[in-house]
């Protein structure tokens, strides 16, 4: 038992040693905690609290409990943008995983002097500001005037031609093609890093065993770039759970629900209803759902 305390005496010493020696260190990132604290885990904390209130965002909150979270699992409109947000996921998962991929595999396979201008060409992208891509395509899904109805006429089926973000059974469609063709620069530049970050000699090796690029693919570069594309799974369901600037400039939810994602309903409670307390409760559900995904990642990332 002894033996046990002068252990812990030991590690507490120890500590203290450190955060002196490191003091100055601290000192300088204090400023950024209190910051981080005050606009990040203050009001986070504070929509966890109000997720119990009815309340309208200025005057006194009435306690209510569990009802909000009774109310959110009726609320059709909520379980539409759930499974609405389900789709958009899914279809995100696949787009991350299938074109980011292929361009990163081209230019990494790409022997020319051209691969440096290739790597350029995918990233110059990232700069336009995701605003004016969102209304680009606005005007590409335009029923009178739009890219799109023109192409159809021009290839001499326009009896296609309707509003794409207007019609209950394209709608979501259309926002899922948004982006086309679908190579954001940080997912390819996360991908190539990792194909380049795999040693040259397994190449080599497999060159030498005469393995073809599909079994190069399978057995080499998805096994060794797993970790890469775990990282743009959560990232890629973070986004589609949490944004809704994209659907809210282009359907505002509609027609009717048909395009309706959680974090767009959750915004219209608070901002548009002056349903605080139920815009906390919805954000507090992105948030456990967002957070079991997190979860799972590290849990097959120890597993590993």
């Amino acid at each position: 038992m002894l033996a046990v305390v002068k252990k812990e005496g030991k590690a507490l010493t120890g500590i203290k040693k450190r955060l002196w020696k490191n003091r100055y260190g601290y000192l300088f990132l204090l400023p950024i905690f209190l910051i981080m604290g005050v606009f990040k885990y203050y009001p986070a904390i504070i929509a966890i609290i109000m997720s119990f209130f009815e309340w309208n965002g200025y005057n006194l909150a009435r306690f209510t409990g569990l009802q909000n979270y009774i109310h959110l699992f009726e609320d059709q409109v909520f379980l539409t943008a759930m499974k609405n947000v389900s789709i958009i996921c899914i279809a995100g998962l696949v787009k991350v995983f299938t074109f980011p991929l292929l361009a990163a595999e081209l230019v990494f396979n790409m022997k020319s002097r051209f691969s440096n201008a290739s790597k350029y060409l995918f990233v110059i992208p990232m700069v336009v500001p995701t605003m004016v891509v969102i209304l680009m395509w606005k005007w590409i899904y335009n029923p009178t005037f739009g890219v799109l109805n023109q192409l159809l006429a021009l290839f001499g089926v326009d009896t296609m031609n309707h509003a794409w973000l207007g019609s209950s059974g394209t709608a979501l469609a259309s926002l899922i093609g948004v982006g086309f063709p679908w190579i954001g620069g940080t997912a390819f530049l996360i991908l190539l890093g990792g194909l380049q970050a795999i040693p040259v000699d397994l190449y080599e090796s497999a060159k030498v065993d005469g393995i073809r690029i599909w079994q190069r693919l399978r057995y080499i570069d998805l096994p060794l770039i797993f970790g890469q594309l775990r990282l743009l799974a959560i990232t890629t369901l973070i986004d589609c759970l949490s944004s809704f600037e994209n659907v809210m400039i282009l359907t505002n939810g509609g027609p009717g629900d048909y395009t309706m994602v959680p974090a767009l309903h959750m915004y219209q409670q608070g901002m548009t209803y002056y349903q605080m307390g139920y815009a906390c409760t919805i954000g507090m559900s992105i948030f456990v759902i967002v957070f079991v995904f997190t979860l799972l990642s590290f849990r097959l990332q120890r597993a590993d």
